[in-house]
């Protein structure tokens, strides 16, 4: 599961971020007021490292409030490990809608630790173990089908992986239910996109690559069935480095299987780690253009973040083609 973090903010830090950012988001126009017309929109992906205060080691509280404010302002929010503070991170998320991941999977595991962990959770606040996916898309309702009004009547996705690594040791991953969430959204000219929201396998060891190859064959076939050849973006925490040896060529053999392209959304920081991308595919009848993509810095300042992960982002413009 999470790393520890590489810069802790503080209650003091993160107000002090939130008034920095506030002067610059006052003097720069927010990035989805161009509206849809175009089928031009705006996505963000994040892992925000939502985890209980003693596990986590620092103020998610804090930071999670100042995370939704931020991410308000992108049509689309793709988010990883909001675990503990979901509510915090929507009741910031004013007009948009919440698509949550899969809840924890059926293993007696996990039965008998959440049972056994439940009066702990009665008086301790965000504290919640085990986990589902801890995916949430966030999407304004403009980009749902006319007769969507909630997340339930919108085209929604859910499925769990199978198989993880490591219950004391290695990065704790069987202690959530990872997964990935489809949403589609709907542009105003008429184009449709699938939106894949995912969060794969942590860990350098044999049995964790392993691990994730079979979670991206598993993404890669659901994708075949659900989308078949449609326009998609596939986003989120896939911790796979290309420095790491086989993750590369594991990678660029899920991107060739499917036909992805990289959007060049990546960490522009030199403290940050290669796990997170946006991926995407040209679909019939339509063309996804990159017309901006990178790391998404106002959510760093200086040398603190209100993450272990940098936030990725990505401008897409969608073109009709016969």
């Amino acid at each position: 599961m999470p790393r520890r973090i590489l810069t802790r903010p503080s209650a003091l830090l993160a107000l002090v971020v939130a008034l920095a950012f506030a002067r610059t988001l006052a003097a720069s126009p927010a990035i989805g007021d161009a509206g849809h017309a175009d089928g031009t929109f705006s996505l963000l992906s994040y892992n925000v490292h939502g985890l209980f205060r003693m596990i986590a080691q620092d103020a998610p509280g804090t930071r999670s409030r100042t995370i939704g404010w931020l991410a308000s302002r992108y049509d689309v929010v793709m988010l990883q490990e909001d675990f503990e503070y979901h509510k915090m991170i929507a009741g910031q998320m004013t007009g948009m809608i919440a698509h949550r991941g899969n809840r924890m999977r059926s293993d007696a595991r996990l039965i008998a630790a959440k049972v056994l962990l439940f009066p702990f959770q009665l008086f301790i606040p965000h504290f919640s173990p085990p986990y589902g996916a801890g995916l949430t898309t966030f999407t304004g309702a403009d980009l749902l089908p006319e007769d969507a009004t909630t997340a339930k009547d919108a085209t929604v996705t859910r499925k769990r992986y199978r198989g993880c690594n490591g219950w004391l040791g290695a990065q704790g991953d069987c202690w959530a239910s990872k997964g990935f969430l489809r949403v589609r959204i709907h542009l105003p000219d008429g184009t449709s996109v699938d939106l894949y929201n995912t969060h794969l396998e942590a860990g350098g060891e044999p049995r964790a690559q392993a691990i994730r190859r079979r979670q991206l064959g598993q993404l890669a076939r659901q994708i075949d069935k659900l989308s078949g050849d449609g326009a998609l973006i596939v986003a989120g925490d896939l911790n796979c480095a290309f420095a790491r040896p086989g993750d590369g060529a594991l990678l660029m053999e899920f991107r060739d299987q499917l036909g992805l392209h990289d959007s060049g959304a990546g960490s522009e920081l030199p403290f940050w780690r290669e796990r997170d991308y946006i991926l995407y595919r040209h679909g019939a009848g339509v063309r996804l253009v990159v017309d901006e993509a990178g790391e998404a810095t106002e959510f760093v300042h200086e040398d603190r973040a209100l993450s272990d992960h940098p936030a990725l982002f990505a401008r897409f413009r969608t073109v009709r083609e016969p």
